[in-house]
């Protein structure tokens, strides 16, 4: 689904309407970060293969945003193309149909990425969610 805007833009667009919700409850969403950050430091996995894993996940929740934010994170953590492309297959394995048509858009987003539309200091943080 190419994203009006594209990938960033929905990034930034949701992490303002996500500021809403954490200005409502901010005790919740400091929990749900806390969460976050524990799962992905590194332990018996690496970050990089972590992201992978999130990203195979959120493709087959069929999570738009979180697929931008996953694509985004893989690459942070090291992951190349190749490596995005083998973990988006393995979904595909998993999830047949649906999941072939969300690896699509992670292939989108990837490719946004990889051809720095925009520069890095633009991004939205790991806690723009």
């Amino acid at each position: 689904m190419a994203v009006p805007g594209g990938y960033r833009e929905r990034l930034r667009r949701n992490a303002a309407a996500g500021k809403k919700l954490s200005d409502h409850n901010p005790e919740l969403h400091r929990s749900y970060w806390k969460t976050h950050d524990l799962a992905m430091e590194p332990g018996a996995l690496d970050r990089k293969t972590k992201e992978l894993i999130g990203l195979a996940l959120v493709v087959s929740m069929q999570c738009d945003v979180c697929i931008a934010f996953h694509v985004r994170d893989c690459l942070a953590a090291g992951a190349t193309r190749e490596e995005i492309y083998e973990a988006l297959n393995v979904t595909m394995m998993q999830g047949n149909g649906p999941a072939m048509v969300y690896a699509g858009y992670a292939v989108e987003a990837l490719d946004e990425y990889l051809a720095g539309r925009t520069p890095a200091e633009e991004r939205p943080g790991p806690h723009a969610h």
